[in-house]
């Protein structure tokens, strides 16, 4: 009679695999935090045969590290049959033989990335491309020695490349040979609108040319200290590109009103420029009429009077003042309802600064104070009370925090998924795992 029952029980609190599997998408998507994604895919692939069967065709991404056996391989593109995504990066032995041995393998990749390398590696990436024809996303960041033929091996191996990230190359060999290649990359890969180009200091106006009159579905740049770029080079990007929507440079003296109005673009990144002041930024409202991002990261001589402006005037959800240690914001006595991101770290912030923000921006879901050193515990009560959305806040460094405030916010703010303690807080285990009932993540 027991067993009939134990029988019956078990058919009832059955699940077949379609419903399971929604379920745990909708644990991994309702999670911003990558590192909790794969605890929890791991966690779920313990349970059981089923469980198993259904997080392997969930996982999209895998990381070889040096570490990796590689006679383990077949066995995880056997078991990962829908990896779409490949990360390299820590793979420090012999990549020319690791892409070979992976390009017999019957994969569907879309991403493929093989920074930190001493160069780029011709024939494995020649072997790969040759049997895996699907890559649209490809990131060579911070190649120690950069040249032109690595720009025509791109070209001519990855045509359907979307995403490219070429950033901060330690060496560049033969400018005249990358000037070619960058020409040769502007006609292959007709189908890009997302590339980062960070340190390529050859790049002049002439280039920039190239690359926008023919990337046609181009929409987010990036070009940080490409000093040879002029302030006509930019203000042609921005006038001539109807399609760009996101767009970061630094160390420009750049006069805005030679911009037209560009309505399209969404994400303006403007790092570590000193010459941006109260006249330039008070521009922005205007110019871009439906910013959402606005990155100021370093620019010293901003004005809480040119920011105000901004805020009054546009739709921006994502504010990064990190380093800006003149911005203080104390007279913003108006509503800014959108505002979902504030970066605040490493500024001269204080308690009654954070009272006024949290009053203004009562709707924040992410809050980083980082290392601001004039913040207290008053302060982040003022948050923890006036923001009742916020998901997220970051106290790493900040020195005249008390730890206790962290139980505090926890129990006292639901809406709270992650908090970065202050310094000599207690991590211990049983905190950690009360406070992940609670549904808050502590680090």
């Amino acid at each position: 009679m027991e067993r009939q029952t134990t029988r019956r029980l078990d058919t009832d609190f059955y699940l077949p695999d379609d419903c399971l599997e929604s379920i745990f998408k909708f644990i991994i998507t309702t999670n911003s935090y990558r590192s909790l994604n794969s605890l929890y895919l791991n966690s779920l692939s313990l349970v059981s045969k089923q469980f198993l069967s259904i997080t392997n065709s969930l996982r999209f991404s895998l990381t070889i590290r040096s570490s990796t056996p590689i006679p383990s391989l077949p066995c995880r593109f056997q078991r990962f049959t829908k990896l779409t995504s490949l990360n390299l990066k820590y793979f420090n032995s012999d990549i020319d033989a690791l892409l070979c041995q992976i390009s017999h393998f019957p994969l569907n990749l879309t991403s493929l990335n093989l920074s930190n390398k001493l160069t780029i590696p011709v024939n494995g990436i020649q072997a790969f491309s040759q049997n895996i024809t699907t890559l649209t996303s490809l990131t060579c960041s911070r190649i120690y020695s950069f040249n032109g033929t690595d720009l025509f091996l791109i070209a001519d191996c990855f045509p359907l490349l979307e995403e490219l990230d070429l950033s901060k190359p330690i060496m560049l060999e033969n400018y005249k040979s990358l000037h070619n290649g960058v020409e040769a990359l502007s006609t292959a890969l007709y189908k890009l609108w997302k590339v980062n180009l960070t340190s390529h200091h050859y790049i002049k106006d002439q280039s920039l040319f190239h690359l926008f009159n023919n990337w046609k579905l181009l929409e987010e740049v990036v070009i940080r200290d490409c000093y040879g770029i002029t302030k006509p080079g930019i203000a042609h990007s921005l006038r001539d590109r109807s399609t760009l929507r996101s767009f970061s440079f630094s160390g420009l003296n750049f006069k805005w009103e030679d911009c037209d109005v560009s309505a399209q673009l969404k994400f303006l990144e403007v790092t570590c420029n000193s010459w941006l002041t109260y006249d330039n930024i008070k521009m922005f409202a205007s110019i871009f009429p439906n910013l959402q991002l606005l990155d100021l990261r370093c620019c010293h001589n901003i004005s809480e009077e040119g920011i105000c402006q901004v805020l009054r005037c546009s739709e921006i959800r994502h504010l990064n003042f990190t380093g800006c240690l003149h911005v203080k914001l104390r007279g913003m006595n108006f509503e800014v309802s959108n505002l979902e991101v504030l970066n605040l770290s490493c500024t001269r912030f204080d308690d009654e600064t954070l009272y006024v923000i949290s009053k203004s921006c009562s709707g924040l879901l992410q809050l980083l104070l980082v290392s601001c050193k004039y913040v207290t515990e008053k302060g982040v009560k003022h948050v923890r009370k006036n923001c009742i959305q916020l998901r997220e806040i970051n106290l790493r460094g900040c020195d005249q925090v008390h730890a206790d405030i962290v139980d505090k916010m926890v129990f006292s703010r639901p809406s709270l998924r992650k908090i970065t303690a202050p310094p000599r807080y207690d991590f211990s285990d049983k905190k950690r795992k009360l406070f992940l009932r609670h549904g808050c993540l502590v680090s």
